[in-house]
């Protein structure tokens, strides 16, 4: 299970602790007459009841009858329910209460002053009978039960469905994060083979040609699977090590040309702690060596500039075109791999523009990079 999800859970049940402990208090504050002690427990005897009810709603009634659609039934067992925790609650606080006036009467005994002689007159309006008092209090105690257990239920409902939606949208970020996660493992398992092909298929021309650079190709290629089968499957890597598995392709690929060719590779970096996705560049040196017309037209040529600072970096290729093609190809396996990741790393976050000049072909990619 995910970490961040699992804090998230956490933090909710914290949040719900600390909102019952809050409830406790407030109540007691309510409550408070004589004694601090009989408030604390009235208080408890409600704020039980409120989280009973809480907790059945949230876990029985509404997974069992509301959410089958069973509207009619879920309202009369929520009413018979809260009636049911009402009674009770209210019975249990008026035995609290009226052992806490027996106390308390035991307690001030009464002296000869406070006998009523038989002579003294009464009183027009007398006092209310021990039996009318205590049905006023059970009354009282009745309707304010029943009006904080409504009010709970009502809350538990809005709770459950803020949660529900809250889970929704975390689960739906995580399913999200995976799928990209898979995509791009996909997309890089997509780069490897295409690569390797070709690479391999260089290999096999120089040696069939009796090239003698034929086994300095091989530990070209060597050193770059290396790199793409340990170093490139981090999420983010050192824009160092990408600098040099490019200085080991286009070494690779002039092992595949006869005399001298016009390849540079101008480097411009502001720092040695600059971070980027793996394999972003290849793809496009790749095409570029592809259309270039390089090894076959005489004043073919490709030019690369990687200019980068902890903020942003800018790549660009300007290459010729084959004299042989109408015009460069800016599709491909590679170049729309390249795309969808860079969709999927830096969303919103880059720039890639492709100009076609006639006899000359050009590419620039902006990124506004992000920490590691």
């Amino acid at each position: 299970m995910n970490l961040k999800y699992i804090t998230s859970q956490l933090r909710n049940y914290g949040v719900e602790a600390f909102v019952w402990l809050a409830v406790f208090l407030l109540l007691t504050i309510s409550n408070v007459s004589y004694d601090l002690i009989l408030s604390v427990e009235l208080a408890a005897i409600l704020t039980f009841g409120m989280f009973l009810i809480s907790i059945i709603c949230h876990y029985i009634l509404i997974p069992y009858f509301y959410k089958d659609n069973r509207y009619v039934f879920f309202v009369l067992v929520s009413l018979l329910f809260i009636a049911g925790v009402s009674v009770l609650s209210s019975s249990v606080m008026d035995v609290v209460t009226s052992s806490y006036m027996e106390s308390l009467i035991d307690e001030n005994e009464q002296t000869l002053l406070d006998i009523k002689l038989p002579s003294e007159t009464k009183p027009f309006f007398d006092e209310q009978p021990a039996e009318q008092e205590a049905s006023h209090i059970h009354l009282s105690s009745l309707w304010k039960s029943i009006i904080l257990y409504i009010g709970s239920f009502f809350l538990s409902l809005v709770m459950y469905y803020r949660k529900r939606t809250k889970d929704a949208e975390e689960q739906q970020s995580l399913l999200l994060q995976e799928n990209v996660r898979m995509e791009l493992n996909f997309l890089r398992s997509q780069i490897n083979p295409h690569f390797l092909f070709n690479a391999l298929n260089n290999i096999y021309s120089m040696v069939y040609t009796g090239d003698s650079h034929a086994a300095d190709s091989v530990i070209s290629l060597s050193e770059m699977l290396r790199y793409v089968t340990y170093e490139s499957k981090e999420s983010r890597i050192l824009l160092s090590g990408e600098i040099s598995y490019l200085d080991n392709y286009i070494e690779f690929q002039r092992f595949s040309f006869e005399g001298n060719v016009d390849v540079t590779f101008e480097k411009n970096i502001k720092s040695n702690a600059i971070y980027i996705a793996p394999m972003l560049f290849q793809p496009f040196v790749e095409n570029s060596f592809k259309y270039s017309g390089i090894g076959q037209d005489k004043d073919a040529f490709i030019h690369i500039t990687l200019e980068a600072d902890q903020k942003d970096l800018s790549f660009q290729i300007i290459n010729s075109k084959k004299k042989s093609i109408a015009e460069n190809a800016k599709t491909g396996i590679g170049i729309e791999n390249v795309r969808k990741r860079l969709e999927l790393i830096y969303p919103n976050r880059y720039q890639l523009v492709f100009h076609d000049q006639g006899t000359t072909f050009q590419l620039n990619l902006h990124i506004q990079l992000d920490n590691k």
